[in-house]
């Protein structure tokens, strides 16, 4: 009887070793690959993480919402394994992983054609008859807004006023160098000391031709390698320049060092114009470039050659 416990004791041992054997386990695709190193007639199973087998690679194209590994196809990334062998689950890195800090953006790609295309025909001659159905419309270039009832100056900025910059822009260093303030008078057809849905009328159509013209003078000043922004009309604040809290509208004390008056009226302040008078609406341009300078002359004659 003693002896016959004793088979029986030996028996369950050698077949529970031998089901614990045949166990395998299974990860998910992220985790690499684990390998069933159970020694022989253990009742312990040991698993062995093998860091370099890599049982999928992510498709980095799609992300998140990447197809799952074939061979892990059920609820979390269980899949079944009859031979308990993991040598055929490995599947090859792929030959290239996209870089993703040095492949363009599609809006930089953008960018580069369009500045091959301005390059193309800025300087291969003869480009206009390949680019343009008709070459006259680079001779029919449409004219500024208003340009024709526009007084532009050239201001050389004042010390008072360089110091008061500053604030309106934070980022640049106007202490030193050339500094430049360009006014841009518009004479309008009310007076703008006046209150009427005419004037408001004249005034927000006056205000879209002056961010226009200003944008244009700006985007030369840059082409020729010159920092430059203007004052937005609606806001006091720099356009292109980070957010300040400090501003400059028309009816601004600054003006008066560019040549303006200012007139308290006792309800309003309004701006004066030498030639104009109130019939004036205004805008300013930061720049520095120098008054005198090609580019700075070149805009003003091309722009308003009415008053030069």
């Amino acid at each position: 009887m003693l002896s016959m416990a004793t088979r029986l004791q030996s028996w369950r041992k050698v077949r529970a070793a031998t089901v614990t054997s045949s166990r395998t386990f299974r990860g998910s695709s992220s985790d690499g690959a684990w390998r069933n190193d159970t020694p022989a007639g253990s009742n312990t199973e040991v698993f062995v993480y093998n860091p370099e087998f890599n049982i999928a690679w992510p498709d980095s194209q799609l992300g998140v919402v990447a197809r799952k590994d074939k061979n892990f196809n059920l609820p979390g990334n269980i899949g079944a394994n009859p031979t308990g062998s993991l040598d055929q689950l490995q599947i090859p890195p792929p030959s290239k992983q996209p870089d993703i800090l040095s492949t363009p953006t599609v809006k930089e790609s953008q960018v580069h054609a369009l500045y091959n295309a301005n390059d193309f025909i800025r300087y291969t001659a003869g480009s206009d008859r390949d680019v343009f159905a008709s070459p006259r419309l680079l001779r029919d270039f449409p004219s500024l807004p208003s340009n024709e009832m526009m007084d532009l100056k050239v201001h050389t900025a004042p010390t008072l006023l360089r110091k008061e910059l500053g604030d309106l822009f934070p980022e640049e260093d106007l202490t030193a160098g050339p500094l430049s303030i360009i006014t841009m008078s518009i004479l309008t057809e009310h007076d703008m000391s006046t209150w009427s849905e005419e004037v408001e009328a004249e005034r927000e159509k006056l205000t879209e031709h002056t961010v226009i013209s200003c944008k244009e003078i700006c985007g030369r000043l840059k082409e020729d390698g010159y920092w430059a922004d203007f004052i937005d009309p609606c806001s006091g604040t720099p356009h292109f320049s980070g957010h300040t809290n400090t501003t400059m509208f028309e009816t601004d004390e600054k003006f008066r060092l560019l040549g303006f008056r200012i007139e308290d009226l006792g309800c309003c302040k309004v701006i004066s114009h030498a030639k104009f008078g109130r019939h004036v609406f205004v805008g300013c341009i930061v720049t520095n470039a120098a008054a005198g300078s090609d580019a700075v002359d070149n805009i003003v004659e091309d722009i308003s050659p009415y008053y030069m």
